[in-house]
């Protein structure tokens, strides 16, 4: 039970931080909205994605894990689209300047941005868990 309300906990920050530096993934500020999709997330989360490891693994070991990130994005496309709680859409990012790297404004597609809210979502979450 504790691991449960920790992962929905861990879901609701990794959304709200997503939804603060990705100005493509809008979500209302209703904390009723916030608590399903968290509860969504959470249970794709430890539902489908550890069934997904093990029927995945020979295709994550060729592909050094990158069908398990497509199917992370995918999973959660259908989510988006089927449920309505967050809308992805295409977004300029505008830039940034950090030390002496320098990344110019670039136009970023929907398809690209459910991909990374969805590498977003992931790694926050992971980071959490590790933390934590």
């Amino acid at each position: 039970m504790k691991k449960i309300l920790r992962m929905i906990i861990f879901s609701g920050v990794a959304i709200f931080l997503t939804a603060l530096w990705n100005k493509g993934f809008v979500i209302k500020q209703d904390p009723m909205i916030y608590l399903k999709t968290a509860l969504l997330i959470a249970a794709v989360y430890y539902l489908v994605l550890p069934i997904s490891k093990l029927i995945l693994l020979p295709l994550n070991i060729i592909s050094l894990g990158l069908v398990s990130v497509i199917f992370y994005s995918v999973v959660l496309f259908f989510l988006f689209d089927r449920f309505n709680l967050i809308t992805v859409k295409e977004w300029t990012f505008s830039g940034l300047k950090f030390f002496s790297l320098v990344v110019n404004e670039m136009k970023i597609s929907r398809t690209l941005n459910i991909f990374i809210s969805s590498f977003s979502i992931s790694t926050i979450i992971n980071l959490l868990e590790k933390i934590i």
